[in-house]
């Protein structure tokens, strides 16, 4: 495994997953979901899903993610974009499901919070590129640990509620 490949695929859904959080501390913020319910009642995201949070987490993840290339060319800057946005997406779909499962916002879901966002991203670029299994199982690994490690920080940081 090059572990400067693997980093520079799994850094720009890191930067785009753990930025949006920024968000949280605007003043105003606007849920993707409108404040809507699906069809069981509960909302589809719930307020901390927000246009300002995908904003910062499409932007950072593509400029921040794309950074290590500059030293080491590995993705294009589409593919940063394409990494962050996919990233994010998943990090939706894990919402909706923890919305559907009745958990409230912030309650922790392992390993729904710590893997929809990266498996997500490897599996959109493994629509137009080849991601070998081994970045995968890899990126399963390390995932949960570096999340639970910067979800503290976070909320050290007072950038989260929880520190999960």
């Amino acid at each position: 495994m090059d572990l400067f490949v693997f980093f520079a695929l799994i850094w720009p859904p890191y930067v785009a997953n753990g930025s949006a959080v920024l968000a949280s501390r605007l003043k105003w913020r606007h849920p993707v979901d409108f404040g809507h319910n699906f069809v069981d009642g509960r909302r589809l995201f719930g307020d901390g899903k927000t246009y300002e949070g995908l904003a910062i987490g499409v932007v950072l993840g593509t400029v921040v993610g794309y950074l290590p290339n500059l030293l080491h060319p590995t993705l294009t800057l589409l593919d940063a974009l394409i990494l962050s946005v996919a990233a994010l997406l998943g990090d939706l779909l894990g919402a909706f499901i923890k919305r559907r499962l009745c958990m409230p916002r912030g309650h922790p879901a392992f390993p729904l919070d710590q893997l929809d966002f990266i498996l997500m991203a490897m599996l959109v670029r493994s629509l137009y590129a080849d991601v070998p299994v081994e970045y995968i199982i890899a990126a399963s690994v390390v995932t949960p640990i570096i999340h639970r490690a910067t979800n503290i920080a976070a909320y050290i940081l007072r950038l989260k509620k929880e520190p999960w």
